[in-house]
């Protein structure tokens, strides 16, 4: 049985980044096949990774249902749907990365939206562990396209506005058709003179714990402006010993 983490959390607070150090530390360190599925609609995960992604389900999604591809005869729209989807999964060495792309529109596309659940829901049980990278609003958590979640990671800036996000992701986790075993909340980009007062205190009445606190670093900046591979920083990088010893001390041995 997989063990799924998903990420949480506003564009540009680093979960995605987050979501590749934990990937390299499955992968490299624990020597765990991943599936890494990048199901923000900004698909960042895939540039973190150093993967090139040429198709993703929405690509895949529309072209089927708005007729842009001839199904051959010989074959059922859904073994056409999960011939595709097959495709579209670039292969690494040590992981598979699955794009999402966009969310369904306006236009209803729950008989496509049905089949690929249902591959992506087969397709999960192959991997000892899946990494989910997902937007603040969690839409494809939300519209079922994963089981059980056992670790959502929210991931928040140390800002106000950070914080509150933070909150409003964990008032939409009653709402998701889904259980998650266990949540922790990790603060990214932490500046060198620590979180202010303020930011302090609002986390505080919030009503959740940090268990993580990730400072802002410049290795990892200077790898993210130039485009590079997260997966290619030093393996003493402050940022990526925290993140191992968060997962390491969440997983628990369970996997």
């Amino acid at each position: 049985m997989s063990y799924t983490i998903a990420l949480a959390g506003k564009g540009g607070t680093g979960k995605s980044t987050v979501a590749t150090l934990i990937i390299r530390y499955l992968t490299e360190e624990l020597g765990k096949s991943t599936l890494a599925v990048d199901a923000d609609p900004n698909s960042t995960l895939g540039l973190s990774l150093g993967v090139k992604v040429d198709s993703t389900i929405a690509d895949i999604r529309d072209d089927v249902v708005e007729k842009k591809v001839d199904i051959p005869a010989s074959m059922s729209k859904d073994r056409y749907i999960e011939y595709a989807i097959e495709n579209s999964i670039v292969e690494e060495k040590k992981f598979d990365l699955l794009t999402m792309g966009r969310p369904e529109g306006p236009k209803c596309y729950c008989y496509a939206n049905n089949l690929l659940r249902k591959y992506l829901d087969k397709a999960e049980q192959s991997y000892p562990f899946i990494v989910i990278d997902n937007e603040a609003g969690m839409e494809h958590l939300s519209r079922r396209t994963t089981n059980d979640v056992d670790l959502l990671i929210i991931a928040f800036e140390a800002t106000i506005i950070g914080v509150h996000t933070a909150a409003r992701i964990t008032e939409l986790l009653g709402t998701l058709p889904i259980e998650i075993k266990k949540k922790v909340y990790v603060m990214c980009k932490v500046p060198g003179k620590g979180a202010s007062e303020r930011v302090e205190s609002e986390i505080a009445s919030s009503g959740f714990e940090v268990s993580s606190r990730l400072p802002f670093d410049d290795e990892i900046y200077d790898y993210i402006t130039s485009g590079e591979s997260l997966l290619g920083i030093k393996s003493d990088n402050t940022v990526y010993v925290e993140v191992k010893k968060l997962i390491a001390s969440s997983i628990n041995g369970e996997s």
